[in-house]
């Protein structure tokens, strides 16, 4: 007989590796973060029981209090000073370095990771590639854009769009967005029918659809006996992944529509426009306004302004929630003379903020079209600007809404310092942006001073209106827009084609803002990327051209 013996053999449990596989800040777990900031894990090396890990973060994010997001191997606990962490719970003071000590589960591995959180490099203004529409569209009869394009960045993506009108061909509308670092089309070019000149506006719904509104001269009779027609009725496109096509019917507002302004929000489309043909649906210069509710259009005059009073223009403004939108009245209207509205739309209803209004001591509110608008923050705050002559020249004032004491306040307590000497020019063009953090950012360009770009924001610590930064020479149809993680973008057409900068964190010493390009000298900045004419003490970056166009930088103290 054989015996065969069954031997059981226990092996000790062998606990996995102390290992920390990712760490990071994010949105979610920090209310003053605007975006996500993660950093690298060193790769593993035998033997070795401490790593140091850097992460940036922008230098006006409070350290003190900070909630990070870590994972480890299966069976690993993390602590701090002996206190046990729990990722996106545990807060911790990142004034100065932090060690997580990472454990295997029976603690024969205690492997420790020094967390140092530094400050992000300054942001700055810098040029990004240029939309050169014809070799976009591929198509040489389009010799470029038109004017009017309109920037707005998609608040699902956080990717910057830009609609246009065709230049050598019959108008018609092609949308681009900027992604990967290259201009990429949105549908088909030349989507859209015959426009009416820039008769057009453009905007985003927070689901990251793009809609465009414009005056169409392909609609139908707009003539409701069709005696005659009415060329540019309204019409509204959208795109839904693949194809351009109409919101409603061509050409639902039977009228010649100029002026055009669009918000696309929750609720649904509000637009604007200013008729201008005496055989329409509504009469000839008054104002239309036109709301979709997702099935219909509801078109007509505001029922919160006089029947039948005449408008110079009219444009809008919203943050995906909230919509503005800003008229000028034409002539005098109770002894005013053209007066501005303000009203706004929220779930489906309209409400008057401002009737027939003139700053006191002014004459008139301006007409040039680049000098008002309306904006809406991301935290409902609404702002307005206007052009008046309060002072007895024509300056540009910013103003917004006090929500508790229904008062306009002026911004930085004056009008806007554009450092244009006397009036303005009627072709001046000012854009207003809020980034996330809610400072504000003022982009115009000067035609008393060959039409260059330039660029200031309100700080926040002086409530001061900060130098205009020069950006760019001979610029137009100037768009400002922000993020939702805090990146910026201004563009604007020269020579027929779409320029955009982009402001983002730089190096401090690569500031590439076109400032005397090519021509011999020195310019200084602050850290923050704002030029400064005189530095006096402190820490600036010398940018220097010689005299072959060559440009160097360098931070250098002044003392």
């Amino acid at each position: 007989m054989v015996f065969v013996a069954l031997f059981a053999f226990t092996a000790s449990a062998v606990a996995e590796d102390a290992r920390l596989l990712s760490f990071g800040f994010y949105m979610e777990d920090n209310a003053g973060l605007t975006s996500d900031y993660v950093a690298e894990i060193p790769a593993f090396v035998a033997g070795t029981t401490s790593y140091e890990i850097s992460i940036a973060i922008p230098a006006n994010v409070d350290k003190s209090q900070l909630v990070a997001r870590f994972t480890v191997n299966n069976g690993n606990t993390v602590s701090v000073d002996g206190t046990a962490q729990t990722s996106q719970v545990t807060k911790n003071d990142f004034e100065d370095p932090v060690d997580y000590t990472v454990s295997n589960s029976n603690k024969s591995q205690n492997i420790r990771y020094t967390i140092n959180v530094v400050e992000l490099s300054t942001k700055g203004w810098t040029e990004v590639a240029t939309l050169d529409a014809t070799a976009l569209s591929g198509d040489e009869a389009f010799t470029g854009v038109y004017s009017g394009a309109v920037l707005v960045v998609n608040p699902k993506d956080n990717v910057p769009y830009v609609a246009y009108g065709a230049r050598g061909v019959d108008n018609k509308l092609s949308v681009a967005k900027f992604e990967d670092g290259a201009w990429k089309q949105v549908g088909s070019a030349l989507f859209s029918p015959v426009i009416n000149g820039s008769h057009y506006d453009f905007d985003i719904a927070n689901d990251g659809t793009p809609y465009v509104a414009f005056g169409d001269k392909e609609a139908a009779s707009t003539k409701e006996d069709g005696k005659t027609d009415t060329d540019y009725s309204l019409s509204v496109m959208k795109f839904d992944g693949s194809v351009w096509s109409n919101v409603g019917n061509q050409g639902f507002f039977k009228s010649q529509a100029t002026y055009v302004g669009l918000a696309a929000i929750e609720s649904g489309l509000a637009a604007c426009m200013v008729n201008n043909h005496a055989s329409s649906a509504i009469p000839r210069r008054t104002m239309g306004v036109a709301t979709w509710d997702g099935s219909a259009w509801t078109t007509g005059e505001s029922s919160l302004l006089p029947a039948g009073q005449q408008m110079y223009t009219c444009k809008m403004g919203d943050n995906g929630k909230i919509a503005t939108l800003i008229s000028i009245n034409r002539g005098k209207v109770s002894d005013i003379n053209y007066g501005h509205n303000i009203l706004k739309y929220e779930n489906g209803n309209w409400e008057s903020l401002l009737n027939n209004f003139v700053e006191p001591n002014a004459a008139q509110t301006s007409i040039a079209v680049g000098t008002f608008g309306t904006k809406v923050a991301s935290d409902g705050t609404i702002y307005a600007w206007t052009g008046d002559n309060a002072s007895g020249i024509y300056q540009v004032r910013l103003k917004k809404y006090n929500t508790e004491s229904k008062v306009w306040e002026t911004v930085g307590g004056n009008t806007l310092p554009l450092g244009i000497e006397g009036d303005f020019d009627s072709h001046t063009i000012v854009d207003v942006a809020i980034d996330p953090e809610g400072i504000l950012f003022v982009a115009f360009n000067n035609y008393k001073d060959q039409q260059k770009l330039y660029v200031m924001y309100l700080d926040p610590n002086t409530n001061q209106w900060t130098t205009p930064q020069q950006l760019a020479e001979d610029a137009d149809d100037i768009n400002i827009d922000f993020a939702a993680d805090g990146t910026g973008y201004i563009t604007f057409t020269a020579s027929n084609k779409v320029h955009m900068f982009k402001y983002d964190y730089v190096d401090a010493t690569g500031i590439k803002n076109v400032v005397n390009h090519g021509v011999a000298g020195e310019t200084y900045y602050n850290l923050s990327g704002v030029r400064v004419a005189t530095p006096t003490t402190g820490v600036y970056i010398k940018r220097t051209v010689d005299t072959n166009g060559k440009v160097s930088t360098q931070k250098i103290l002044k003392k």
